[in-house]
């Protein structure tokens, strides 16, 4: 039986721990305003950033953030239907295909027989309507030549210089009619000679129709985010599309409302 020359002590002198410099970061309940993200173990928004607005967060994104649970619940029952349906009716079919079509060989002469009877029966369509087809890009296109002799895709310049053309054709025409016929009354000495310039053919008319005031074109129509015409309402500066792409570099030019 082993003796114990001494009571073990109850006390011992601990080993001296160092914490570091007065700059190490100290545990804290808040995380303080500047660098913000040297206290947290990865990365994170604070949390006014994550329940309020700010410049560089739409209100779009805290929208999705909040309803984020429910639309991946959706997402994943959606996923989940989908996966079950395709598989119930993809299982009789396979199960058709094994029995009928044993082997790669066969299923592959089979998918290949699938493949020109598609082709086949793309062929008939066509061939039946091939000729409306045709008629259609005939009338689409008759519409729009219709169009472009009417003047609805002309520029504002273009139906300026139009008018203007116009106009000076005009303009000759009745300066030559008035010489012609002063030049026939003054010779004949008579005031009916000049009147009778005056008569028209109904089977030579000069003009066809009297020019509108207002061509309906289509450059008429307002396009564009700087067109006051084409805001209905206006946005918020924060919901308002970026002014340029300069973060991705030149990428072209997308349209106004894309």
């Amino acid at each position: 039986m082993a003796l114990r020359a001494a009571r073990a002590l109850r006390f011992r002198v601990a080993r001296v721990l160092r914490a570091g410099g007065a700059d190490d970061a100290k545990p804290r309940w808040t995380l303080p305003e500047a660098d913000y993200h040297k206290y947290t173990y990865q990365p994170s928004i604070p949390d006014k950033h994550f329940n309020i607005g700010h410049w560089n967060y739409a209100p779009i994104t805290m929208w999705l953030r909040a309803r984020r649970p429910a639309m991946e619940r959706v997402l994943s029952d959606v996923y989940s239907t989908l996966t079950a349906t395709g598989s119930a009716l993809w299982s009789p079919i396979c199960a058709n295909v094994d029995t009928n079509l044993p082997g790669f060989g066969y299923k592959f002469l089979g998918f290949v027989g699938a493949l020109i009877g598609y082709n086949l029966a793309v062929m008939y369509v066509q061939s039946r309507t091939e000729a409306w087809m045709f008629l259609e890009k005939m009338r689409l296109y008759a519409l729009g030549d219709e169009l472009v002799h009417k003047g609805f895709f002309m520029s504002d310049a273009e139906d300026s210089d139009t008018r203007h053309h116009k106009y000076e054709h005009d303009t000759e025409r009745l300066n030559a009619l008035w010489e012609e016929a002063l030049a026939d009354a003054t010779q004949a000495r008579s005031f009916d000679k000049l009147c009778e310039h005056l008569a028209v053919d109904p089977a030579k008319m000069p003009i066809k129709e009297l020019p509108s005031p207002i061509s309906w074109r289509f450059s008429m129509m307002p396009y564009g985010r700087d067109d006051p015409d084409a805001k209905t309402f206006s946005f918020a500066p924060v919901d308002s599309p970026a002014a340029s792409n300069y973060f991705l570099l030149d990428m072209g030019d997308a349209g106004d409302y894309i």
